[in-house]
């Protein structure tokens, strides 16, 4: 088959199943200008949309998916023009010719849409009781008794506790789950007819991931509401959505009704993302006795936190990591999972003493360490290497890759002169998969997956035993993930190191570690061999956990 027609303007099965249409998207093309010219953002892209039902836009970052959805909002910025021959009927108005305050009554009252981070789309000064009811009133001439009702039965549709106080909350007062539950109760506050939930779990833990997404879902049964998702985890498009599109660059390369897309993808594009969940398992130890590389005993980290009001304080102990025991072999990767607030991150921060340990003792390579301040830890740090969540943050943007990556050799006096030095971080650049002629470039020239790779070619530069991995593979794209696995793996097989992998996707700890570790409240409720543990949990904790990483359907 050629790819020429994988993509038609009209779906396969366009009027086949007795819906009626809502939404028809056709020749979407959308230009921005950016310095020294344009950028061709998405072009040809047609869909439709029947009512009651969920449609999947599917790509990696960059596909065009936000800016398809942002068009039919006509939420773009100055920058972008939405070319000529774009045609988008809503509910048989055309939305493209419609004057801005005709678009701002079906904004909200028609047509509304979730985001990807709730804090950025929250208004910090407001309180959520405030921001529900000023998009009551936009639509509604309510009192504003009926508008705080009708905000307070929605935090209670959306299932969010205590609906009532929590209308006087500000956004910063809930977790991250409730600031999402907050942006659908938002959304639904008009009933809308169709709703665009734009990446709405990306930042989430895989529990509130399915609770999310099951509330999305009750909700579109509920009122009968047809839903555009626009994710890259092909778990939920395959659970959640009855069509799918499958964007690159600008352009859908293949649509079909879910099942038949899954079960016989058509374009190479649409084969490469579906083989790119992360696969395979750990490499297996080699048989015999292994050293310990990093052992705590009874570690334990609390913080001291406040509450009650100024003039009366209450301070009380919370125990992050609650006498824990870890031991990791040469060699090995252990993973440490649990939702958010587990208290994995501060455990991995404590074991390399980036942060203080209240109780416990810990050993590296046999060398007590817990006691160790800041100077006399110098000489191991090379030795143990840490690789975070976001490579964004931990690069700096005004060194070139080159100083990011020679100044951990400098501070610890590894290589004789600039020329040796050049050359380990060449070496190490090319182990991690990256051509060695970047060194003058600068940060924000390359990608999310390619600065993951410069954060794991400054931490192997020094040649460490040991490396903590906090999160490294949660903000990069299912295809850019795989290849961090397999790159992940080949620097264990080839440098013999032992990693401390934190995460909470199961899908790539099942792919990258031997043991597992679950976390919550600050204790390890199961551990074991990888495959026992996610096969076969033994506690409801981790049976919730798995179910919701491998099926959503917690």
């Amino acid at each position: 088959m050629s790819t020429t027609n994988l993509a038609p303007a009209e779906r396969h099965d366009l009027g086949t199943h007795g819906r009626e249409l809502i939404l028809d998207a056709r020749n979407i093309g959308v230009d921005f200008k950016v310095e020294g010219g344009v950028v061709n953002a998405v072009r040809d892209v047609s869909f439709q949309l029947h009512k009651g039902e969920t449609i999947a836009l599917v790509g990696e970052s960059g596909s065009g998916k936000s800016v398809t959805a942002r068009t039919i909002m006509k939420l773009l910025t100055k920058r972008a023009t939405i070319l000529p021959e774009t045609r988008i009927t809503l509910a048989g108005r055309d939305v493209v010719t419609m004057s801005d305050r005709d678009m701002r009554k079906m904004r909200g009252n028609d047509i509304a849409m979730i985001f990807q981070e709730p804090m950025s789309s929250l208004n910090p000064v407001y309180t959520i009781g405030q921001q529900i009811c000023e998009i009551i009133h936009l639509h509604n001439r309510v009192s504003r008794q009926e508008a705080m009702s009708r905000a307070e039965k929605l935090l209670e549709e959306v299932q969010i506790p205590e609906p009532r106080a929590r209308l006087n909350n500000y956004p910063h007062q809930l977790s991250g789950g409730q600031r999402q539950r907050v942006m659908i109760a938002m959304a639904l506050a008009n009933r809308p007819d169709v709703l665009i939930a734009d990446e709405p779990t990306t930042a989430l833990d895989v529990t509130v991931q399915a609770q999310i997404l099951n509330l999305i879902k009750d909700l579109k049964d509920k009122y009968g509401m047809a839903v555009i998702l626009i994710t890259h985890d092909l778990t939920i498009v395959r659970q959640f959505s009855e069509y799918v599109y499958v964007m690159q660059n600008g352009k859908v390369q293949e649509h079909n009704e879910t099942a038949a897309l899954f079960a016989n993808p058509q374009h190479a594009y649409t084969r490469h993302l579906l083989a790119s969940e992360p696969r395979g398992t750990a490499l297996p130890l080699a048989e015999g006795v292994h050293d310990t590389v990093l052992e705590g005993k009874e570690v334990k980290v609390a913080f001291t936190l406040k509450r009650g009001s100024f003039l009366k304080p209450d301070f009380f102990e919370l125990k992050a990591v609650d006498n824990l025991d870890i031991k990791l072999m040469r060699n090995e990767t252990l993973g440490i999972v649990g939702e958010s607030g587990s208290g994995k991150t501060t455990f991995g921060q404590a074991l390399i003493r980036l942060i203080n340990n209240q109780g416990g003792q810990i050993w590296f390579d046999g060398e007590r360490i817990d006691g160790k301040d800041r100077k006399a830890m110098r000489p191991l740090r090379s030795r143990m290497q840490i690789v975070f969540q976001d490579p964004f943050a931990s690069l700096n943007p005004r060194m070139s890759i080159r100083q990011i990556i020679e100044e951990g050799l400098i501070v610890n006096g590894i290589g004789a002169n600039g020329r040796e030095r050049g050359e380990r971080v060449q070496q190490a650049l090319k182990d991690a998969g990256m051509p060695d002629n970047i060194l003058a470039r600068f940060p924000h020239e390359f990608s999310g997956g390619q600065r993951q790779r410069i954060a794991i070619a400054r931490a192997i530069a020094l040649e460490p035993e040991f490396i903590l991995l906090d999160e490294p593979t949660s903000a990069l794209d299912l295809s850019v993930q795989a290849q961090i696995i397999d790159l992940l793996r080949k620097l264990q097989d080839e440098k013999g190191l032992s990693y401390l992998f934190i995460s909470h996707d199961l899908k790539v700890v099942r792919a990258l570690c031997h043991r597992v570790m679950v976390m919550q409240h600050g204790k390890i409720v199961e551990q074991g061999p990888v495959n026992e543990v996610l096969i076969n949990p033994q506690t409801d904790y981790t049976r919730r956990l798995v179910r919701a990483a491998f099926e959503i359907a917690a």
